[in-house]
Parts: structure tokens; C-alpha cells; sequence
């Protein structure tokens, strides 16, 4: 997502001792800053999940760790979260309301969901709090020319910037420049550090050997060492311009640091070479995609699926980025090839439900959730849908038998808490939807809609005296009356 201390995009690539620094006791009670480290790891990795579990834990431990609620709202980012990575965002600023970086940070969420007044002010606010602070100051520069990009013979921008985001260098007990792999390295058991060393010893005889760079790259991109890779393959692309693979794993890389203008004039040079290239249009979508240009993304992946008609990825992307664009039609079609080609899974169905729920065709929709059921039975997201339809449909009954197996499946989710908190008052079981509402507040005190239908419960309470109180929420809470609505309403939102 955005590593590096040494180039301003740093949420932490450069923890480049993590592997050493945590092979801590597992016995050992783990400090905020250990998980933090951890997480970092686990994102220089790629491995999002297991970086956004370890920054958790690093915010329960401190939760007024305003650069870990950063860290957090980075990895939503990295996933396309938006909402909660402006939600984590938010938090960083109320622990510190002189956080530049997660005021930078916002402003980026706010311009990939097209609010640029908001965005802007943002970055006018980072600027205020540090008049130096360049990446604001680039943001800013760069909303200004939104729109006003060139485009070459072949469909590609020849320069594409976006806003990036300046990051949090999380604490660390140790501090790391640059690689420096010693002739201890070299007699460990690491094998890969062995490798650097005999590649660097090769570079001090040839220097000029383009495959040596490109190799010593890959070794440190196997290290984490992002800042290393992207030097040594810059070398290469410059001692061999016409090596279409290193131009095209170096538009990777920089997708991952978040040089979007450098990975699409990589992919572009590569296109010049070979205008049929089809994974080179596929990567030059996911790059486009990554900085909210679908229309750019749409095209560069019908252009893979001309050349590769049975590239099940590219299908994939296509029907994820015409949800999107609501062209729900063309999204079907998309599921149905991506189906076609690889027989389906539960991730495949789930979308082709989507996709059809949104476009009205409601039985097709449940047809398709069931069939990702049917190849496996705990998939959340199908369960979820299915209740949501069933739920507009009146089917509340049906509704939660399915919520309370999400719920039996993830207790942790605040949202199906609350699903189940609206279902259970339709059938009038107060004292369960009492207790619902009351564990998505405990998961999530900023829950609006479960305070304000728990309120309405209160209040109806109140105005019944003959009612049961609710036995899980019976002690009289502070609301004010402002907050007394009528219970929420499900909306359609599929995941």
C-alpha cells in the first residue's frame, strides 16, 4: 500500500527486521508496539488480513494510538474499504487532532469517493498544522488537474497522477536504512541472504549486467525490501529497455508503493512493444482500478478479454468494476463467463447474485446465493444476502435463521447484530431485539441506527406501561428524546 520512510510513502515497509525482531515466546504477553510491528509485517507481505488482525490488537492495547488507528484505516484502504478506512481515518484525528498524515489520509478517501471539496479541505488542514508537508501540498496540486490527462495512441495515459498518502512509520525498537547483508549473512542459513551477497560481489565485477540487478531486485523483494527492488530493477529496465519482464514486475511493485504515474508508463512502454499483450492490459486495469478510474479500468480489461477471451481473472475484474459502474446487465454477463470458464465457486455465485438482486431479478438472485451455499455452507456473505432478501421480501422468519448462522459464525459483526435487532422487533420478540441492538453497541458505540431503534424500544416501553421491559436493557439509559425514531429499515446492501 504506500511503503517507505526513504520516499515519503511509508506505512512501514521498511520493517525489513520484522522477521527477526518477533520470533517472541508465545507465552510472552505482546506489547501494542509488537503487534504493530507485526502488522506491518504481515502488510509489506500482502497479506491484509492477518495485518489488519495485528493492528487490532495493537488498538486495543492503546487506544488512544492515534498513528495505530492510522495504520488501520491504511489497510482498509489497501482492501477498498473506504468506509471504515475513513472511519479509522476519523479516529486518528480525534486521538490527535494534529496528525498530518491521517489528515492527508482522509483528504485521499474523500478524493477516491469524489467528495473533492472535503478532500481538499483536508489537505488545506494538514498544511495548516505543517506548512512542509509535501504530500498535501502534491494532493492539492494534483486535484486541481483532475481530469486533464493525455492519452497515447494506444488507450494508455502517458502520465497518471493520483493523490498519495503520506504514512505512519510505526514505532519500532529498532531503526533499519538501507539492507546491509554481511559476510555473517552469508554463512547463516538464510539462503536468500546468501544470494544478495554474491549478487552484490557480482555487481562490484560487472556492474552493468542487467540480469544481476533484476535478480538482486528479486531477492530483495523475497526480504520486503521494497525501496531495494524497485533501485536494482530501475537499473535494469535502464541497462535493458527492450526486457518487457522486468518492466512489467516493476509496474507491480510500484502499484504496491503506490507510484500509479510510473506503473502505467512501465505497462505502457511494454504495450508499445507488444500492443498484444494481454496481461499487461489486465495489470494496467487493477493499476487504474486502484485509483478509482473505471472507465480507464473497463477498458484496459475488455482489451485482455479480446486478446485472452478465457482469462477468468479479467472477467472477474470486469464484472466486479460494472457493479460498479450499475451497468448490472453487462456485470451478469461478466459472472456467467467467469462461471463458464472456471466452473464457479461461492465467491463467483455470490457475485452473480449481486448483480442480479441489484438489476430486480430477485429469484435469480436467491438461485444463485443458494448455489454458493451449496459449495460451502458458512459462506457469510450469501447467508447475509439471502436475509436481506428474504427481509424485503417479509420473510422474517426466514430472515433470521440466517442471520443467527452468520452470527453463530462471526459474533463480531455489528451489522448482523443489528439486522437481527430490526427482525426480531417485526416479529415481536422485544427482549431479543433488545439484546441485539445492545451487542452491536458493545461492538461498535458509534452504531447510530442501533442506538436510535433501542431508544424507539425504550421509549415504546415507556408509553406502554403494561409491556415487558426489556430484561437485557431494562435499566432506564440516558437518551435524549431527539433520538426516539422509528426502527431503521434494512437497506440493499449486498456484500
Amino acid at each position: 500500500m504506500r511503503p517507505r520512510t526513504a520516499r515519503e510513502l511509508f506505512f512501514g515497509m521498511f520493517l525489513i527486521a520484522a522477521s527477526l525482531l518477533f520470533t517472541a515466546h508465545p507465552a510472552a504477553a505482546q506489547t501494542y508496539k509488537e503487534h504493530n510491528n507485526k502488522g506491518v509485517q504481515f502488510y509489506n507481505q500482502g497479506n491484509y488480513e492477518n495485518a489488519l488482525v495485528e493492528f487490532k490488537a495493537a488498538f486495543e492495547l492503546s487506544p488512544e494510538n492515534s498513528e495505530i488507528a492510522n495504520n488501520i484505516g491504511i489497510v482498509y484502504d489497501e482492501m477498498g474499504d473506504l468506509v471504515n478506512a475513513e472511519k479509522y481515518y476519523k479516529v486518528a484525528i480525534a486521538n490527535d487532532p494534529a496528525n498530518v498524515d491521517a489528515h492527508n489520509n482522509l483528504g485521499v478517501v474523500y478524493y477516491q469517493q469524489g467528495k473533492i471539496e472535503q478532500a481538499i479541505a483536508e489537505w488545506e488542514m494538514a498544511l495548516e498544522i505543517n506548512p512542509n508537508y509535501e504530500s498535501a501540498r502534491n494532493n492539492l496540486q494534483i486535484a486541481g488537474k483532475r481530469g486533464t490527462l493525455p492519452v497515447s495512441p494506444y488507450g494508455v495515459p502517458q502520465e497518471y497522477q493520483t493523490p498519495y498518502t503520506h504514512t505512519y512509520y510505526p514505532p519500532s525498537e529498532i531503526s533499519v536504512e538501507m539492507p546491509e547483508i554481511t559476510i555473517e549473512a552469508y554463512q547463516s542459513s538464510d539462503s536468500t541472504s546468501k544470494c544478495i551477497v554474491v549478487l552484490q560481489q557480482a555487481l562490484e565485477i560487472v556492474p552493468n549486467d542487467p540480469v544481476a540487478h533484476y535478480n538482486l531486485g528479486a531477492c530483495y523483494l523475497e526480504k520486503g525490501l521494497m525501496d531495494g527492488t524497485i533501485m536494482e530493477w530501475e537499473k535494469a529496465v535502464a541497462l535493458d529497455p527492450t526486457n518487457s519482464t522486468v518492466r512489467y514486475n516493476l509496474s507491480i511493485v510500484y502499484t504496491r508503493d503506490r507510484q500509479y504515474a510510473k506503473a502505467v508508463y512501465q505497462l505502457s512502454e511494454v504495450l508499445k512493444m507488444n500492443p498484444n499483450d494481454a496481461i499487461a492490459y489486465y495489470v494496467l486495469g487493477a493499476v487504474y482500478n486502484k485509483v478509482g478510474a473505471h472507465d480507464d479500468a473497463i477498458e484496459a480489461w475488455r482489451r485482455c478479454v479480446a486478446i485472452l477471451p478465457d482469462f477468468a481473472p479479467a472477467h472477474f475484474s470486469l464484472g466486479v468494476n460494472y457493479l460498479i459502474k450499475n451497468d448490472y446487465q453487462a456485470s451478469i454477463e461478466e459472472w456467467k463467463q467467469v462461471i463458464a470458464i472456471t466452473g464457479g465457486d461461492f465467491h463467483d455465485y455470490n457475485n452473480l447474485g449481486v448483480a442480479y438482486a441489484q438489476k430486480g431479478m430477485i429469484d435469480e438472485a436467491i438461485a444463485s446465493w443458494k448455489a454458493s451455499l451449496k459449495r460451502d455452507t458458512g459462506y457469510i456473505k450469501a447467508r447475509t444476502n439471502l436475509g436481506i432478501i428474504y427481509a424485503q421480501r417479509g420473510m422474517f422468519q426466514a430472515a433470521i435463521k440466517e442471520w443467527e448462522t452468520v452470527r453463530d459464525l462471526n459474533s463480531q459483526d455489528p451489522v448482523i447484530w443489528y439486522n437481527l435487532g430490526v427482525m426480531y422487533s417485526h416479529v415481536g420478540s422485544i427482549d431479543s431485539s433488545a439484546y441485539s441492538y445492545k451487542q452491536a453497541l458493545e461492538l461498535d458505540p458509534t452504531f447510530t441506527e442501533a442506538l436510535n431503534n433501542l431508544a424507539t424500544l425504550y421509549g415504546q416501553n415507556v408509553r406502554n406501561p403494561g409491556a415487558n421491559a426489556p430484561t437485557y436493557w431494562s435499566k432506564p439509559i440516558e437518551l435524549r428524546l431527539k433520538y426516539i425514531v422509528a426502527p431503521g429499515k434494512l437497506e440493499l446492501k449486498y456484500r
